[in-house]
């Protein structure tokens, strides 16, 4: 489905076309109006002046009718028209009472939209580690007799793969869930969902291969590293008498449970003793970790260190990333 936003800044607000999988229709149209605009602005030098156009294009001969048809429509890819030009100082201050130039715009953007019903897969995708690449074409896939294909998805160091694989001239797709390069035995979902005929097929990969991200590594989706820095700052200064008070308080703020994060453990740092013996004159210290993999870290470790109240109080005076 193909969408076309059409902007005006001498007018309120913008409309939105939708133009099914019909492209050269929308090409028609776009096309159409742009050089009725063109025509219509260039047609009165006593109302408009300085009129530009630019677009999207990979070439610099590209015309606009081309660039639409050869741009990458991607899931986060738009193409973006623009017509800008002046009103002349009579015409503004007859339209505007402003006697000063005024520069207006006219902006079409045709965008593609895709079945992203996930706001993780959104998420996912715009994170900055998020890298997804495949190995192979539509053809490659389609053709007979030839041995498995792959495409990958990586966010840090944990990803997911694709393989395709052929047998008794029926096609197989299987997502495996992928840490630190090496596919991880009895992790994976089988999907033979992707239609290779249909244009769109490697955006339907990648979003399946998303989807498959989060059922491997679900956590990146419930919580952001960023979450647990509030809970960090907000612990300190708070009391506790026991461990399993500080693990049952973590866990409820960053809304989730034991079962979610099953390695998630708190305990007494060796130094402790120490302290306890008088060897040394620190707050004690507790050591934590989320569980290897969770916020895509190999070792979410941490601290926790506080003071011990004569009542056996814990007050926490810090709580940071090791």
């Amino acid at each position: 489905m193909y969408y076309l936003s059409i902007y005006n800044s001498e007018k309120e607000g913008s409309i939105m076309l939708p133009f099914n999988n019909d492209l050269d229709s929308l090409v028609e149209y776009v096309v159409d109006q742009h050089e009725r605009m063109m025509k219509l602005l260039k047609s009165d030098n006593k109302k408009y002046q300085r009129i530009r156009s630019f677009y999207d294009k990979n070439r610099c001969d590209e015309s606009l009718a081309e660039s639409i048809k050869n741009f990458d429509f991607g899931i986060f890819y738009s193409m973006n028209i623009t017509i800008t030009y002046e009103l002349t100082p009579e015409y503004n201050e007859k339209m505007h009472s402003e006697m000063v130039e005024r520069e207006e715009t006219i902006h079409w953007e045709i965008m593609k939209k895709y079945p992203l019903k996930e706001k993780g897969i959104i998420d996912l995708m715009i994170s900055p580690e998020y890298y997804f690449v495949c190995a192979f074409t539509k053809e490659m896939a389609l053709r007979e007799g030839t041995g498995p294909h792959t495409a990958r998805l990586w966010v840090g160091d944990f990803g997911v793969e694709y393989t395709l694989s052929k047998k008794d001239e029926k096609m197989y797709g299987t997502i495996y869930k992928v840490k630190e390069n090496k596919a991880i035995p009895n992790k994976h979902c089988i999907y033979d969902e992707i239609d290779f005929e249909n244009p769109d097929w490697e955006t339907d990969l990648e979003i399946a291969m998303c989807k498959a991200f989060l059922q491997f590594y679900p956590l990146e989706s419930t919580f952001k590293k960023e979450d647990v820095d509030a809970v960090f700052h907000k612990i300190v200064g708070m009391r506790f008498n026991r461990i399993a008070n500080i693990e049952y308080w973590i866990l409820e703020n960053l809304q989730t449970s034991k079962e979610e994060l099953p390695d998630f453990v708190i305990q007494e740092s060796e130094i402790n003793e120490e302290i306890r013996q008088g060897k040394t004159d620190v707050d004690y210290v507790l050591d934590g970790t989320l569980g290897e993999g969770v916020l895509n870290e190999q070792y979410p470790d941490f601290s926790i260190t506080y003071l011990m109240t004569n009542d056996n109080q814990m007050i926490i005076t810090d709580a940071k990333w090791n």
